[in-house]
């Protein structure tokens, strides 16, 4: 049966994320168990060609549409959805400086990122404190502070930080002290460290600890950008809330996709008919094949819904500078409803698969488990309750989402 999301990317990166999602299943469940940094599976990713796959054609990439990768980052999650996550996390990052920041650094990060095969990880929540401090120094700038859950960070090759100017800062003669800014830092310099402190019940192999920085020196030309939140907002800004979200509804979908998929091998293989009834096989009972037609079908709702968000955000991105408020709030809010409601099914679809791949399956040593502990954990990720209010208020009372960094 063809999945709706890889149905929209060219035959060779699906291809080769299939092939990797295909090694990646054959040791999801000891891997998952195990935890611990994922090097191995970066490194199968590397070797697939798709690391520099959404970087612009001009500096060096495949210059893949947002729906391209994030076909591939689903087709990832059907075996693993923590490397789909930090993938996710990747591509976004990966193109820092080639949108029109305000920075020093410009697209050469992502040429360089594109022509050396590497990983990138961020260290974020810009948001809210603890801030990472950025004082001046007489070549550019010291960093200090620590920041929990830093995906990808601890495997990464180049590292994005938001960071917060000191006092006294200053960029192109003007004072910068307390604007929020995004730097530019390579994966193993001095001072950098990370706490090895993820042991959460899913998406156990995205690293997402504490990463800490302690006198780390940067030049200024690292700066990528500045000034965040100083300019009234416009709308085309903070598009990467766009990607994450579009990027997760891809990976829930994933998910889902997964948990049918090995759930219906499992039941070809391995399930027994009920022994109250006269049935040969349990493929062969009807209560099963309810299920089944059920969860199919939830999984169809998933997919076309993810489809249409991902499409947005590439209508999104076309239009640029010339993006309306209105456009915005619509893409926006499709996006939204397609991670809640695709988180919700993958929770559902990761439930009830026991219902029809019965008792024996729940034993440890099969890992079906892992599907729902990877959704649950990840629907958690800025709640999705929250992004249903957004909706609500939308729909309703046409109040559109502010630009942000949660929306």
């Amino acid at each position: 049966m063809t999945n709706t999301l890889t149905a929209l990317v060219g035959p060779n990166w699906v291809q080769s994320a299939a092939r990797v999602r295909q090694e990646l299943a054959r040791t999801a469940v000891a891997r998952d168990r195990a935890a611990g940094t994922p090097t191995f599976e970066i490194g199968l990713l590397k070797e697939a060609g798709l690391l520099g796959i959404f970087i612009p054609e001009e500096h060096g990439g495949g210059g893949a549409d947002f729906s391209q990768a994030a076909a591939v980052v689903g087709e990832i999650a059907r075996a693993d959805s923590s490397v789909a996550h930090i993938l996710l996390y990747h591509y976004f990052g990966s193109i820092a400086g080639t949108r029109g920041e305000n920075g020093f650094l410009g697209p050469r990060r992502a040429q360089r990122i594109a022509r050396e095969n590497l990983f990138h990880g961020t260290v974020a929540q810009a948001a809210y404190p603890p801030l990472i401090s950025a004082d001046p120094t007489p070549g550019g700038f010291v960093l200090n502070g620590s920041k929990p859950f830093t995906s990808g960070a601890a495997v990464s090759d180049v590292l994005l930080a938001w960071v917060q100017f000191g006092t006294g800062s200053v960029l192109n003669g003007a004072d910068v002290s307390g604007q929020l800014a995004t730097v530019h830092i390579e994966g193993g310099a001095a001072g950098v460290s990370f706490g090895d402190d993820w042991d959460n019940v899913g998406q156990r192999l995205t690293v997402s600890g504490t990463t800490t920085l302690t006198g780390v020196e940067i030049p200024v030309d690292a700066v990528i950008g500045y000034g965040y939140g100083v300019a009234p907002a416009e709308p085309a800004d903070h598009l990467d809330v766009l990607y994450m979200y579009a990027g997760f509804a891809a990976i829930f979908t994933g998910i889902a996709r997964g948990a049918f998929d090995e759930a219906a091998d499992y039941t070809r293989a391995r399930s027994r008919p009920w022994v109250e009834t006269n049935y040969a096989s349990a493929q062969a009972d009807p209560l099963v094949l309810e299920r089944f037609g059920q969860l199919w079908t939830l999984v169809q709702s998933a997919e076309a819904l993810t489809a249409r968000a991902l499409a947005a955000v590439d209508e999104v991105r076309d239009r640029g500078a010339g993006l309306t408020w209105e456009q915005r709030a619509e893409a926006v809010t499709l996006i939204n409803a397609a991670r809640t409601h695709a988180g919700e099914i993958a929770i559902t679809i990761a439930s009830r698969l026991f219902e029809v791949t019965g008792a024996r399956s729940t034993a440890a040593p099969e890992g079906l488990d892992r599907f729902w502990r990877n959704a649950r954990t990840l629907t958690l990720h800025d709640p999705l309750h929250h992004k249903q209010t957004q909706i609500g208020d939308y729909v309703l009372n046409g109040v559109a989402p502010a630009p942000g960094f949660y929306s």
